[in-house]
């Protein structure tokens, strides 16, 4: 039987013991449960993502889905708008929550224009329409994470994204996820590059270069702007803030580290970030993993207090990849 399990605590930092938990498919698809913890429960947006595009994956072959240990704990799913996929009712409990606008409920990305409205929707989070730079960057990666998923996903259930703003962190960061239950990146790398094929280790590290899925064929959520260098961009502005980044597709989940506060300081000392094309020569986590997953998740994680002046760091970035590797258009930024 396929079953996920959210368990206390479904964060990026936590992402491999919370990925590991699970068997989120079986082939042919025949039953699925999906299991909450009945302690308490602590969910950022890449996994209210992936329960979502996998709760719709198994809803469109007509399988279904056993509810364990429901209970009240699962408030903040139920704002995010997970129980829209699911199939039982449930009822909050309790009448007052935190401001809407501090999140981005769930959207289910299929067409070009559910994808703008969704990358709009970012600028309903508070604290960025009076911040042009934090604002600029969030939307950015939202529209290059979308970009990305849906040409590598091939799924008729398209792509799901969330996010949210936690101002009151220490320090404050906003929280992205988006997943979709489609072919997956290596299947759609293979098509050009045979040593992607069956090889999700190897097709993360393609992905995550610039210049390789600009070289793709495009289909029809593509474009020729930032084309193979999205992913590149959004993993570098993640790193420039010291923030987390995370792409998990096939059996392979690549993760990078978040920065400490040493190397923060050094970096604004010294003006300088050191970026690397090869994501591998990054300081990262690189999981190898027996529970597949059937499609792609981006996972990324901004902190607000280190985006200085958006539009010279990006430009600067550019100029950190190879010429040969750069894309013949500047990025655009929707």
């Amino acid at each position: 039987m396929a079953k996920f399990i959210i368990p206390t605590n479904a964060s990026i930092h936590a992402a491999k013991s919370f990925i590991s938990k699970s068997h989120f498919f079986e082939y042919p698809p025949k039953s699925a449960s999906l299991e909450f913890d009945p302690r308490w429960m602590y969910t950022e947006p890449f996994a209210v993502s992936m329960l979502a595009a996998w709760a719709a994956w198994y809803k469109a072959e007509s399988v279904e889905i056993k509810i364990e240990n429901l209970s009240a704990k699962a408030d903040y799913l139920w704002r995010m708008g997970v129980f829209d996929y699911l199939p039982i009712e449930y009822r909050p409990s309790r009448s007052e929550y935190e401001e809407a606008g501090r999140f981005t409920t769930l959207k289910q990305i299929i067409t070009n224009e559910d994808a703008r409205n969704a990358v709009a929707d970012i600028s309903t989070l508070p604290h960025l329409a009076d911040s042009p730079e934090d604002l600029a960057a969030v939307r950015y990666c939202v529209s290059e994470m979308i970009r990305n998923v849906l040409e590598h996903s091939g799924s008729l259930q398209g792509a799901f994204v969330c996010a949210q703003n936690y101002p009151k962190a220490n320090p404050p960061r906003v929280s992205i996820g988006i997943a979709d239950c489609g072919i997956g990146i290596s299947a759609h790398l293979s098509r050009k590059y045979n040593q992607a094929r069956g090889n999700d280790i190897v097709a993360l590290q393609l992905a995550l270069e610039p210049g390789i899925t600009g070289s793709m064929p495009t289909g029809m959520y593509g474009s020729s702007d930032n084309a193979g260098a999205g992913l590149f961009y959004t993993r570098s502005i993640a790193k420039g803030t010291g923030g987390y980044f995370m792409i998990y597709s096939g059996s392979a989940c690549y993760r990078l580290k978040r920065a400490t506060r040493a190397m923060i300081e050094k970096q604004k000392m010294e003006r300088q970030i050191k970026l690397f094309p090869d994501s591998f020569k990054e300081p990262h986590d690189l999981w190898p993993l027996e529970n597949r997953w059937q499609g792609t998740v981006v996972a990324l994680e901004i902190r607000m207090d280190q985006i200085l002046d958006f539009g010279e760091y990006v430009t600067w970035i550019r100029k950190q990849i190879p010429k040969q590797d750069r894309t013949s258009r500047r990025p655009r930024f929707t």
